[in-house]
């Protein structure tokens, strides 16, 4: 993908080409490959590319009953299944709560643990500690830009003196100490705002130590007012999502929703608190997935008709430093 030009993916026939790669490797799954339990929905910036800024449900913490029949079940069902213990929110909001929550998933089998975050609190609260002491596979930190006045434009609220010096400690930290995980992984969404930065990036991460991955930024369902202009919306090209096939989301209140991109929870299959995750994924499976799978796109649900997001599937990843730090579907052919 060349990131530096910011064209329309569907304008671009070598990307039209390995979209279709993608579709092709889609496969069905008993059970989530990739789960995204919010943990909270708070957060603290007003990022320009993200729509939490203006959403409307409660911004709120799971239930600790909720997040623990989550883990329960999936420690017991697939403790390989990839769990993001929070997404459309700030997980470092939670204080100690998140590390006992990591720790208990960890103790009930689940040993695929992936936390993103977006760097405010990491230096503060013994939090770089924190993360290297926990049973994380992989740490993400979303940056979005190089220069000072980049980062700060693109993650509104976000202070650049802050946020660099504690990554660049944790990274040094994590390096004293000769640990393998969790690797440490700087995430850069490509927009018009930063598109020239992106090797500049790159270059100043890996030099120390943390990994690289580049992704184009998407529009969070249209749901919001978020859009680019490399998402289009009116064409007879469509695959079958990427995100709706191998994505589990399920909301602080336990809902289970769409996918990780449906933050405002248009469209849910039932609630976690009285249904089990392996019974939720297979609803998902016949009002999202079967329609998608089939390009049957007049009975997919209404979020997903507006939805173009699909097209920035397949973030750019570096080879891998320490093995299952990988999303399930990556591999370097």
């Amino acid at each position: 993908m060349d990131f530096k030009i910011l064209k329309p993916h569907l304008e671009d026939e070598k990307r039209k080409f390995d979209l279709k790669k993608i579709e092709k490797k889609l496969v069905d799954h008993i059970f989530p490959p990739q789960l995204v339990i919010e943990t909270t929905s708070y957060c603290n910036y007003k990022c320009i590319h993200c729509s939490h800024r203006e959403m409307l449900r409660p911004q709120q913490h799971m239930k600790r009953s909720i997040y623990n029949k989550i883990v329960e079940e999936v420690g017991k069902k697939s403790p390989m299944c990839e769990i993001w213990p929070t997404f459309y929110g700030e997980a470092f909001i939670l204080g100690k709560e998140l590390w006992d929550r990591l720790e208990y998933a960890d103790k009930v089998g689940c040993k695929n643990l992936v936390l993103n975050s977006n760097g405010s609190l990491l230096g503060k609260d013994n939090n770089i500690d924190n993360v290297l002491n926990s049973p994380l596979k992989r740490f993400i930190l979303s940056l979005d830009g190089f220069k000072k006045e980049t980062f700060e434009k693109i993650r509104a609220k976000g202070k650049y003196d802050e946020v660099y010096p504690a990554v660049e400690k944790l990274c040094n930290e994590r390096s004293k100490r000769g640990i393998k995980y969790p690797t440490i992984t700087a995430q850069f969404s490509v927009m018009k705002e930063n598109a020239d930065e992106v090797e500049d990036y790159r270059k100043f991460w890996n030099e120390r130590g943390a990994e690289v991955k580049v992704r184009p930024m998407l529009e969070w369902t249209t749901t919001g007012s978020v859009r680019t202009d490399t998402i289009k919306h009116l064409s007879s090209f469509r695959i079958a999502c990427p995100w709706g096939n191998n994505t589990m989301a399920i909301h602080q209140n336990g809902n289970a929703v769409a996918c990780a991109i449906d933050y405002e929870g248009m469209f849910t299959v039932g609630n976690v608190e009285d249904k089990s995750v392996e019974f939720l994924w297979a609803e998902l499976g016949k009002h999202l997935r079967k329609h998608h799978k089939n390009h049957d796109w007049q009975n997919i649900p209404e979020i997903c008709k507006s939805c173009g997001d699909w097209q920035v599937a397949g973030a750019e990843y570096e080879k891998p430093s320490a093995e299952n730090t990988r999303p399930f579907w990556y591999s370097e052919s």
